[in-house]
């Protein structure tokens, strides 16, 4: 027997996606005496980075690398039945081995 449930996830930022670069970088040393004796070195750095491209249907869509999901900081749920204590600790439970979130980040009330 199922009963109506109402979940709201709370999490600390959106998902973030992270495209992929072609990266150019380049060091030269250059090292210089004069006539008197003196000496002097250059070091110079060159960087370049810059987004790669696909085609997708025509368009240019930047390639992912990574996608970094949201972390997610509280759960609350209410459900019909929620106020026998076996059924909110098993809500509880399966709350935290489908998300990871500890225990006492997971609220759970009776739907009235």
């Amino acid at each position: 027997m199922f009963g109506k449930v109402n979940v709201l996830v709370t999490y600390s930022q959106t998902s973030e996606v992270i495209a992929m670069y072609n990266e150019n970088n380049s060091v030269s040393h250059t090292s210089e005496t004069d006539s008197a004796g003196g000496s002097r070195t250059v070091e110079e750095e060159t960087k370049n980075k810059e987004v790669i491209f696909t085609d997708e249907d025509g368009a240019n869509v930047p390639a992912t690398q990574t996608v970094v999901n949201p972390k997610i900081e509280g759960v609350i749920v209410t459900a019909e039945g929620a106020d026998d204590a076996n059924v909110k600790t098993n809500i509880i439970s399966a709350v935290e081995a489908v998300t990871g979130v500890p225990t006492h980040k997971v609220q759970v009330f009776p739907m009235n």
